[in-house]
């Protein structure tokens, strides 16, 4: 048979890879009903639905999602060759490089910003410019966090959501008992949002009475880890807002129980930088010291 439209191929990829019309649209300057109709096209062109259908929501079907990853890597294969071949004399040495970057800010304001200093000293010529917010198809690279269920064929998972209990270390010499799991009870739990997660992982421990004596819930990591560290309660960490806090003895983690939860750290990375010098240092940089950070919380 024929090949379809290159059109209606890019839009569907855009729109399985980004999991929305809208964001297909915008990568590819587009309205919205272009793409929803070069999909619509390449469809009949097929003979057979790329995606289910739901309210303002789209999941590819199995040969949808066969078809989307085949196209991302033969599209992928395109852009580097094309990159590589627009380098005449080579990547320009000496020259500012930028690099735009979203990170979520748990991962930013307690892992990462403390590392930067060491890739600025390594790599100087390399200018980041990194945001909190913001569409990630709008930046070079995209550290996120997502639920495992979401994550698309775009992301890659850099580190799974590996949760503990942390708190101050004088909770450990407190008057009310912090030996087993099933202590934590009589505590003061702080929630990250909801209480799902701090149920899930004291079930995962075979605690059946997961009510806790009191609580709070807050939406800002950062302000929960610092509502530990001042006494205030105890609370379920990953291994990247704790590392370096555990380290610093700043926080203890009372118990050497861990449990994985359905959600991770994702690396999104913006298919037109090709080949971008700046950019791929960055993400060496950062897949190293993901590396390290693993070898040192004990992760495989």
């Amino acid at each position: 048979m024929a090949l379809p439209s290159l059109n209606g191929m890019r839009a569907f990829e855009a729109a399985a890879r980004l999991g929305s019309i809208k964001d297909a649209a915008e990568e590819l300057h587009l309205t919205p009903s272009a793409v929803s109709r070069h999909i619509r096209a390449l469809e009949r062109n097929l003979g057979q639905d790329l995606f289910e259908r739901g309210f303002r929501q789209i999941t590819p079907t199995i040969r949808g999602s066969y078809y989307a990853r085949s196209l991302s890597e033969a599209f992928e294969a395109i852009w580097r060759a094309t990159e590589d071949v627009s380098f005449v004399d080579g990547p320009a040495h000496g020259r500012t490089q930028r690099v735009r970057v979203l990170c979520v800010p748990t991962v930013l304001n307690l892992w990462l910003a403390d590392r930067l200093p060491n890739f600025r000293r390594l790599h100087p010529s390399v200018d980041l410019e990194i945001s909190t917010s913001g569409k990630r198809a709008n930046f070079d690279l995209a550290i996120i966090d997502e639920f495992v269920y979401k994550a698309g064929p775009a992301l890659t998972l850099l580190i799974p959501l590996v949760l503990t209990p942390v708190c101050a270390p004088s909770l450990l010499e407190g008057p009310v008992p912090l030996r087993t799991p099933a202590d934590l009870v009589n505590h003061h739990l702080i929630h990250e949002c909801e209480s799902t997660r701090w149920r899930r992982w004291l079930e995962q421990e075979g605690v059946l009475d997961t009510t806790p004596k009191s609580s709070t819930t807050l939406d800002d990591c950062t302000l929960i880890m610092r509502e530990v560290i001042n006494g205030a309660g105890i609370a379920l960490a990953d291994t990247m807002m704790a590392q370096d806090l555990l380290q610093q003895g700043r926080l203890v983690a009372p118990f050497s129980a861990r449990h994985t939860y359905p959600a991770g750290i994702y690396l999104h990375q913006r298919r037109s930088i090709g080949n971008k010098p700046g950019t791929t240092l960055f993400q060496d940089w950062l897949l190293a010291e993901i590396a390290d950070h693993k070898r040192t919380m004990g992760i495989a």
